[in-house]
């Protein structure tokens, strides 16, 4: 069985990242013009999902969240960070997206659509990929 294990990827941390920087310094604008409580929400935000994207990227990168690509299916997580399986009957395809400049997975089953961001292919799994059939 070949199994291709998925990269993590960075621009789509670093994109997140660089929103929650700019949630901070609005939060930091609204103190200063004494809009206290539209500060203190925003400031919260801001704090909860640093801290998402920074537990999701150690996970991500010491490999407890992956994405897996088999000649059995896809293996992958959901956003509620439970393990999820689809067969490789159930996939006719998959794609690569672009979305403002993040690359996006997205994997056609027959009943919905599978949108992966946080992974990346590389060129080389990419010929994998369409020696299993799963790319045109």
């Amino acid at each position: 069985m070949k199994e291709l294990r998925l990269q993590v990827n960075t621009l789509f941390y670093f994109v997140l990242a660089t929103l929650s920087l700019i949630l901070l310094s609005l939060a930091k604008l609204f103190f200063d013009l004494q809009l206290s409580q539209i500060a203190a929400a925003q400031f919260f935000v801001a704090v909860v999902a640093t801290l998402a994207v920074s537990i999701h990227f150690i996970l991500a990168l010491s490999g407890q969240k992956c994405v897996t690509i088999c000649n059995q299916g896809l293996s992958h997580f959901n956003i509620f960070g439970r393990r999820k399986f689809v067969p490789s009957e159930e996939i006719s395809h998959l794609t690569t997206k672009s979305f403002f400049g993040l690359k996006a997975i997205q994997i056609h089953t027959n009943e919905k659509r599978i949108t992966l961001l946080a992974f990346k292919i590389t060129k080389k799994q990419k010929k994998s990929l369409q020696q299993l059939g799963y790319l045109a």
